[in-house]
């Protein structure tokens, strides 16, 4: 009876990654959000569906309208969120903690989380959010070791320049649905590639947000901007490289 459970068990675990990725490797973009989900938050999805690691994710774009009080949101149990400033201003509160920041700023929340967002700077904060979901179990112990709910200042990140540009390390830790979740910005000066194409276990996403960049995905070649996304799903060779004049800048995240 053991073993008949046990091979079950591992049917059933093997079963989970043969399904075949429903977002596609490749370039997206920003898009104006259009879809009223708060009282004072539009959004559109820019890229939906499950991945390698991930039973669910979304990317969505997202604009928090100039507001005299605050935003109160709760990220579900079962989720976690992370936000990344686009333009704009925006207060954001986590617990009994509040931190004001600006472009290029980072809220990584775990599940459960209650929080609120404001803005009383600017006409409109635009930010990106990607919600997902592990195919694995919701480990909290191990979110809480690791620091729980952070938010990163952009103006509070180290720049350490190199020989192609330069380093902005955000963080490296496990999280509440992901063994290992890494994420860093990278600039790049004028006509260099990052590194030759490769691939990693880790899926990717490099969201551009400043210049120009060609993106290689297996055989095929995109040109992006400032906005563009690339998806890239695991063990799926890309490279990537700057497309403009000066330094182009983007985030890279990486989760499994």
């Amino acid at each position: 009876m053991k073993k008949t459970t046990s091979v079950l068990c591992l049917l059933i675990s093997a079963s989970l990654w043969a399904q075949t990725d429903s977002i596609l490797s490749g370039m997206y973009s920003w898009k104006g959000p259009t879809r009223k989900i708060e009282k004072n938050i539009l959004a559109v999805t820019l890229f939906e569906g499950k991945t390698y690691d991930m039973g669910w994710l979304q990317m969505s774009a997202n604009t928090l309208m100039l507001s005299k009080k605050k935003t109160r949101l709760q990220v579900p149990a079962n989720e976690e969120h992370l936000m990344i400033i686009k333009s704009g201003q925006l207060i954001i509160q986590v617990k009994d903690s509040n931190w004001t920041v600006g472009p290029g700023s980072v809220a990584l929340l775990m599940p459960g989380e209650k929080y609120s967002l404001q803005n009383i700077v600017n006409d409109a904060c635009n930010f990106y959010e990607m919600k997902y979901r592990s195919k694995l179990w919701v480990n909290i112990t191990r979110a809480k070791a690791s620091g729980g709910s952070q938010v990163k200042d952009w103006s509070k990140i180290e720049f350490k320049a190199h020989d192609k540009g330069g380093i902005r390390n955000f963080f490296e830790r496990p999280t509440a649905m992901c063994k290992r979740f890494e994420m860093h910005v990278t600039t790049l000066k004028q006509g260099i590639k990052s590194h030759d194409p490769h691939t990693h276990r880790a899926e990717e996403i490099i969201l551009v947000i400043d210049n120009r960049t060609q993106m290689q995905i297996a055989d095929k070649f995109y040109k992006g901007n400032t906005g563009s996304i690339y998806y890239l799903g695991s063990n799926i060779s890309h490279a990537i490289q700057n497309d403009g004049l000066g330094t182009c800048t983007y985030f890279a995240f990486q989760f499994e």
